[in-house]
């Protein structure tokens, strides 16, 4: 894993030298800050501390190059003349505050149950950014995935568990409630640029969370401001200013499906269905949120996954911390908080049953039958 990442951060600093040296400025600058982020994720895996001294001195320098050609940029094409102003540096800076600089720590295989969907999302955004040789001709890769479902599921999960499988792709996590509240006025300005910038730093994964906020229905009384925002998302998952060979991806994830426009619904060509966790699914959910902490040998995570039909992974999520405060709670209550001599006991079966108790499932079955009717009528299936 050090060496691939290695060759890869000499590869991207080879790269960035000779742009420099040709003038490239835009470009290098891009290409140092790949490698200065390669080099930073490298510290995950060495022990030894100089180099990870080394490491972090190399990428110190690279971003301080790149922020020496950012100022060189700007210096040199004066704003009002096809240069930059300090708006649109504000808006560069707002986008790059939405990147994921290191690449997100999990994949796929990561991700408990939710199969359908990952083999859906592996096979239109995977597989096309890893080998865009395949995907010539008739054979296009999607542009636009929509991830929907119940809330507390995994959307988000699996959009970053996507981005960790493809080697190399710049991860930006937007929320469209934020956008729309925080820009308002600028958001067409934003939206705009943060196309521009992802296929700068392509292959690219642009993930919208909340997007329905961004993508319902049009009508009268809307303001002008939302009606551009909304026709320059429209343009831009279009890829009307894109190549073929560009490879940026959406991906919206919303709760509510049926509020999303039928302009943006054909934008995203791909609708899945991110669904409650399944029985095996719920017993690894359980697992997982309730490792590092000391457990009696008879909990059985099987058979709390019998009792949790229904519930979305958040659910499970919140029995476990439920559960796990319990020795924690006993000893408050005996006045041995203070005593540090005097340890927690280990969490027990019955713990857990206790939690489930105070925790119930927060999707209804109404709520379930109606995503699955709009799955059947407009999804992946």
């Amino acid at each position: 894993m050090s060496t691939n990442l290695y060759a890869r951060a000499q590869r991207f600093a080879k790269e960035a030298v000779k742009a420099d040296d040709e003038g490239k400025f835009v470009e290098a600058k891009n290409l140092y800050l790949k490698a200065a982020e390669v080099l930073l994720e490298m510290k995950k895996f060495t022990s030894n501390p100089r180099l990870v001294d080394t490491y972090e001195r190399s990428a110190k320098g690279y971003i301080a190059r790149a922020k020496a050609l950012k100022s060189q940029i700007k210096k040199k094409v004066p704003p009002g003349k096809g240069g930059k102003s300090d708006d649109d540096d504000e808006l560069d800076d707002s986008i790059e505050d939405a990147i994921v600089s290191e690449r997100p720590d999990i994949n796929l295989s990561d991700v408990a149950g939710l199969e359908d969907a990952k083999t859906a999302l592996r096979e239109a955004i995977v597989l096309p950014l890893l080998r865009p040789d395949l995907f010539t001709g008739s054979r296009q890769p999607w542009r636009g995935i929509l991830l929907h479902g119940p809330p507390g599921c995994g959307k988000t999960l699996i959009a970053k568990a996507t981005a960790g499988d493809v080697d190399d792709a710049t991860f930006f996590n937007i929320s469209a409630a934020t956008l729309v509240s925080k820009w308002l006025g600028e958001s067409e300005k934003l939206v705009k640029k943060l196309y521009e910038i992802a296929k700068e730093k392509q292959p690219s994964i642009i993930f919208i969370d909340e997007v329905d906020s961004l993508t319902q229905s049009r009508g009268e009384g809307e303001n002008d401001a939302m009606r551009r925002v909304k026709t320059q998302l429209l343009s831009s998952m279009e890829g009307l200013s894109s190549g073929k060979g560009d490879r940026v991806v959406t991906i919206g994830a919303t709760n509510v499906p049926w509020d999303i426009d039928s302009a943006f619904r054909r934008r995203f060509q791909r609708r899945i269905y991110v669904s409650l966790p399944n029985h095996e699914a719920r017993a690894i959910i359980f697992k997982l949120n309730s490792e590092g902490i000391a457990m009696d040998e008879d909990i059985d995570f099987k058979g709390l996954s019998d009792m949790t039909e229904g519930y979305s992974g958040s659910d499970i999520a919140n029995v476990c911390k439920e559960a796990v405060m319990a020795p924690i709670r006993e000893l408050d209550q005996t006045d041995l908080i203070n005593d540090t001599s005097v340890s927690a006991r280990p969490v027990r079966h019955q713990d857990y049953l206790n939690a489930l108790e105070n925790v119930n499932k927060s999707v209804s079955t109404k709520e379930l039958i109606r995503f699955e009717r709009w799955d059947d009528e407009f999804g992946a299936g």
